[in-house]
């Protein structure tokens, strides 16, 4: 008869996600898991797959996270122009900020797994998609006439991206106010 679990699994993966979010995937080393979560080597070979499992269910529980965040603000009725500016403007960064975990992982690709690396871009590609509708909507209302709508939705993910990768650099709110005000040209008809 094997032993009883003596944790919490969301809690385990609360607890790597932050660490993998702080540190990376390369970043991060076994010891420091078993250190952070409080589970055994062995108990996180077996319930996970070791290190590469874990970093992918942690991933995961962020993508989930992250998504409903974004549908939260952005998929706010009725659509438009101003969906994406709660957005932007609702962006806050903190002395500690270690940026986005999606877009941290997109730049380990070198060493993620394929699936991993998948994961965080399809959640770039849903934040596009939900950038799009919000112009869509502000087309059919009468807005950014004569714009293309899909390369909008793209290059407000760009922004978002940049942001991510800006508050990383420099943490200040105020220049990330200073940026998302810039929107309003990107945006004007």
């Amino acid at each position: 008869m094997g032993r009883k679990k003596s944790y919490v699994r969301a809690d385990v993966l609360e607890a790597a996600r932050d660490l993998f979010w702080d540190k990376g995937y390369e970043g991060t080393h076994l010891q420091e898991l078993v250190e952070v979560t409080g589970v055994n080597r062995f108990s996180l070979y077996a319930e996970f797959d070791g290190k590469e499992g874990l970093f992918l269910d942690a991933l995961r529980l962020y993508r989930d996270e992250a998504e409903e965040a974004y549908r939260s603000v952005l998929l706010h009725e009725p659509l438009g122009l101003p969906n994406v500016h709660a957005y932007f403007d609702g962006i806050k960064f903190s002395s500690d900020y270690a940026g986005c975990f999606m877009i941290n992982t997109l730049s380990e690709k070198h060493v993620v797994t394929d699936e991993a690396f998948s994961a965080a871009k399809s959640l770039s590609l849903k934040v596009e998609e939900l950038f799009l509708q919000n112009l869509l909507a502000a087309q059919a209302g009468g807005h950014l006439h004569d714009r293309d709508a899909t390369a909008l939705a793209r290059l407000l993910g760009v922004v978002d991206q940049g942001l991510a990768i800006r508050g990383i650099v420099s943490p200040s709110n105020k220049h990330k106010a200073q940026i998302v005000a810039q929107l309003s040209f990107l945006l004007a008809d």
